[in-house]
């Protein structure tokens, strides 16, 4: 797409797209016969592109985008270097006495972390004593392994504990509700006055148009059913910082084709041709040029969809709580139809639903962002959340990844609150279809975790933000910490030595043994099996195609992420490696369809995950060969037969298999499962019972397939072709001479224009015109 018109604009095998309204020749003269029907009464006379744009300038001139009053926007002044910060944050601790008054809820949630915290002490203290006594009886301090491992079975046991102590308190808080919750913002909420309004912001960057326009629609519906009285409260803006011209011009058909559907929608598009900083940079453009105009912005995705009923109730919520900054809504997964999709959408909405519910009673006004299908206050998120570029070099410095989160910390810092409402219902995404796009985005999330860590000590921080930036990073860190410890439990286990009498093993040691196995389990299972409980209910199992294929299913998955974990850890293992080699990612689009991978793709991306397990197999099985037979014996006593050595295989077998199949799992997992969707296997409660804006996107989404071609070479053809896009574009577009004094010689020359030029050209008035009279005149009409 590089050369006019004879390269670019001559017609070539499958450029009719079948989807624009085909011209009609009579003789040899261009038709204007479908503009004239486009523009109605007093177009009769257009039968040239002179008298048609004369009559376009002359009726309904179109504002390009709303005026705009350009509004300074600076950084955030903000020491990220760690001795700075921690002495900033004593001497904040000194001043306590001195600051601001606290609302109500933040003396109950220090409460209930304290004893939280204690709590999970506790509890690791009681654990690490039964271990001392059992798993580490014969720890003298000389084995660097044993020791190894003992410090690492401490590490993950308070980290296990403390996340079932505050799961379970969590859940116990939620039963309650919001009507049980008298801090919750729906106790303060109000509607909003006529003059408050919110922009409903869409980020694009080489996006499926066909999708996102189809979630716009469904969004301008919704809105207009579930509250037909406030529509006039909302604009929706299309931000975009696409750099190839067939993403931009289906951008533009999108726009176009919702402004004629609905032209008593304020719909606005806005493409900045310098993409620096990806969504962040497209954000503060918007809010450079129109912040001053909108009180409140709701932030999407483009994969997402937001009923009316759920937005306008947020913006209820923060209009009247004037101390929220930030209402994020728990955005859960739709739309998959591979396995691998359909598997981790069904444990979203089992597990997700639980932990979001526990986050929300214990976070309270401090929870976290996840960037979109949230509600923020525009004025305070200028003034407190505009993130500074970080001092090095990338990945550790540049500008912040995975910014919403901390985003979220710099509002708490200015006395905001920020909500996390898992309880408000409404709001969708959708998840990656198979393997590869989620260990995908999960390396961009371990980066942006990690570099959030510079935040980590800024001064005025609220605990609770703290501690999730720090757990943010840790989580990924686990991964080989959990590999380390694996491999000195094996070690600890087939070199085990004991001051015991040879033969002998009291039956009080094995009990200890037993006991902390099943402390272990239940730490392991049981954020599992109290969310399967609660989705077992009778009123809420029906969701899930009943109790038997809800059993069934949490089976399934269960089984399914015993072997894919391993795969995981080594994933972020990898990840890790090459961010110590300051080997940076970037915020991409991800695959937003369910696309089967290829087996030979499969086979090169995860082939060395095969080896480390064949590899692990070979070495497993020389160090249990390699023991003494007093170390056979006396491990085969002391774990009741269950550590044998063809036993010790058995438990490893989930991580063997699980690296060995990696590849298969991967390719297998890609493709669309007709005996489970048959079944109804990884059933949701949005497909027993649709909700209305998703039935309302999909009636869309063939629509907006019909409408225009997809970003392709039939999207030019299709701008220099429809009458609807010219007639819009010429309205929008603007008159820049310089650039037609530079390239419209070129265009009426025939000559070849690079993807820059061209985009320019489609962007000014008259090189516009002229590119559509070149391809008239290219497909062999007279003008």
């Amino acid at each position: 797409m590089d050369a006019l018109p004879q390269g670019l604009l001559a017609d070539r095998p499958g450029w009719c797209s079948g989807v624009h309204r085909p011209m009609s020749v009579e003789g040899r003269c261009f038709d204007f016969s479908p503009y004239r029907e486009l523009l109605g009464c007093g177009a009769e006379r257009i039968t040239s592109f002179e008298a048609l744009n004369m009559f376009l300038d002359r009726h309904g001139a179109a504002d390009p985008v709303p005026c705009f009053r350009r509004l300074p926007i600076s950084v955030l002044k903000l020491g990220t270097e760690w001795k700075g910060g921690l002495w900033s944050c004593l001497r904040a601790w000194f001043r306590r006495r001195t600051r601001r008054p606290e609302p109500a809820w933040r003396e109950l949630m220090d409460r209930r972390s304290r004893k939280m915290l204690l709590l999970s002490l506790a509890i690791t203290a009681i654990m690490f004593s039964l271990a001392l006594q059992s798993l580490f009886s014969d720890l003298d301090g000389h084995d660097v392994v044993q020791c190894v491992y003992a410090f690492l079975y401490l590490f993950l046991t308070f980290f296990a504990a403390y996340s079932f102590v505050k799961l379970i308190f969590g859940c116990w808080l939620a039963l309650k509700g919001p009507a049980g919750n008298p801090h919750h913002p729906v106790h303060g909420a109000r509607e909003p006055d006529s003059t408050e309004r919110c922009a409903i912001l869409y980020p694009v960057h080489h996006e499926d148009m066909h999708r996102v326009g189809a979630g716009m629609a469904s969004l301008i519906e919704s809105l207009r059913n579930d509250v037909p009285d406030h529509v006039h409260h909302y604009d929706l803006f299309l931000l975009s910082d696409s750099t190839d011209e067939r993403y931009v011009l289906t951008e533009q058909a999108a726009f176009y084709h919702l402004k004629q559907r609905y032209p008593d929608m304020a719909i606005h598009y806005r493409h900045r041709a310098y993409n620096a900083n990806a969504k962040l940079g497209n954000i503060v453009d918007f809010l450079r040029r129109w912040g001053r105009d909108y009180a409140y912005m709701y932030m999407m995705d483009a994969d997402s969809i937001v009923s009316g009923a759920c937005i306008h109730q947020c913006l209820r919520m923060i209009v009247g709580n004037g101390r929220i900054g930030i209402i994020q809504t728990n955005p859960l997964p739709v739309l998959r139809q591979s396995f691998f999709g359909r598997l981790f959408q069904f444990s979203s909405h089992l597990y997700g639903s639980v932990f979001a519910s526990s986050m929300e009673a214990l976070s309270m006004g401090h929870a976290s962002y996840i960037g979109h299908n949230a509600i923020i206050r525009t004025e305070a998120f200028i003034r407190h959340c505009i993130l500074p570029e970080l001092s090095g070099m990338k990945p550790w410095g540049g500008k912040p990844l995975s910014h919403d989160i901390a985003e979220a910390s710099m509002m708490g810092r200015a006395g905001y609150e920020v909500w996390f409402l898992s309880d408000i219902g409404g709001s969708y995404e959708e998840i990656p279809a198979n393997a590869s796009g989620f260990l995908a985005r999960e390396n961009r999330w371990m980066q942006g975790n990690i570099q959030n860590v510079r935040f980590l000590f800024t001064d005025r921080l609220q605990g609770l933000h703290r501690e999730t930036l720090l757990t943010g990073a840790l989580g990924y860190l686990m991964a080989p910490v959990s590999a380390l410890f694996m491999v000195s439990s094996v070690y600890a286990s087939a070199h085990v030595e004991s001051s015991l009498m040879e033969g002998t093993v009291p039956e009080t040691l094995r009990m200890m043994s037993l006991v902390l196995f099943v402390l272990a389990m239940i730490f392991v299972f049981s954020p599992r099996l109290i969310a399967l409980s609660v989705a077992m209910r009778r009123g809420t199992a029906c969701h899930y195609g009943g109790r038997g294929k809800l059993l069934f299913s949490f089976l399934l998955e269960t089984l399914f992420v015993l072997f894919y974990n391993p795969v995981i850890m080594c994933f972020i293992v990898k990840f890790l490696l090459a961010y110590v080699r300051r080997i940076s990612v970037t915020w991409t689009n991800q695959q937003r369809n369910d696309d089967p991978l290829t087996f030979r793709g499969c086979l090169r991306e995860y082939w060395w995950c095969s080896a480390i397990g064949l590899s692990g197999t070979w070495l497993l099985k020389r160090v249990m060969d390699g023991q003494s037979d007093h170390e056979t014996e006396l491990l085969v006593q002391w774990s009741g037969g269950l550590l044998s050595g063809e036993a010790m295989f058995v438990w490893f077998i989930p991580v063997i298999g699980g690296l060995v199949l990696a590849p298969f799992m991967a390719f297998l997992t890609s493709h669309t499962c007709g005996l489970a969707n048959r079944c109804r296997w990884f059933l949701i409660p949005e497909e027993a019972v649709e909700p209305d804006v998703i039935s309302c996107l999909k009636r869309n989404l063939p629509i907006m397939r019909a409408a225009f071609p997809a970003a392709g070479g039939h999207i030019l053809r299709h701008a220099l072709t429809d009458p609807s896009f010219y007639i819009q574009h010429y309205r929008r577009v603007r008159s820049r001479r310089a650039i037609a004094d530079r390239l419209l010689p070129r265009i009426r020359a025939g000559q070849r224009l690079d993807r820059r030029s061209l985009m320019m050209a489609l962007k000014e008035r008259a090189c516009f015109v002229e590119l559509v009279k070149k391809y008239c005149l290219a497909q062999g009409h007279s003008l």
